[in-house]
């Protein structure tokens, strides 16, 4: 059995509805159990007993949420060396660009030393 955590962020709905449809669908995979953590309650101990992690977030000012941030500082220096080679994506919700929230997350997860298996979704809504 293989768990995926995924790990979001949304303000005013949009990124929401993505995590949500995110983790309907990974619900459908066999021998996957599904982590579904809010940014504020998820931590160390989350992140360090997954296989994989999803992270979606809202684009704030042209970056990464702030609570979204915040998860990773709390995780990263007790994670920094545990996790590496983990598989991990991203959602961004955006409300012009989202590039910005894509580049601060994959930073941030590069020194993580986790693996992107996939390009990552930038949704334009209008909405975060």
């Amino acid at each position: 059995m293989k768990e995926l955590l995924i790990v979001w962020h949304s303000q005013f709905g949009g990124t929401a509805q993505m995590a949500a449809a995110a983790r309907d669908g990974a619900c459908t995979i066999e021998d996957v159990v599904i982590d579904f953590k809010a940014a504020r309650d998820a931590g160390v101990a989350d992140l360090l007993r997954c296989d994989a992690l999803l992270v979606a977030t809202s684009e704030n000012f042209g970056s990464l949420a702030g609570v979204t941030k915040d998860f990773f500082e709390r995780v990263y220096y007790p994670c920094e060396h545990a996790v590496a080679g983990k598989p991990y994506t991203v959602i961004v919700c955006a409300g012009t660009d989202g590039q910005g929230a894509m580049l601060q997350t994959d930073r941030i997860i590069k020194g993580l030393a986790m693996r992107k298996v996939l390009p990552g979704i930038i949704h334009r809504s209008g909405i975060t």
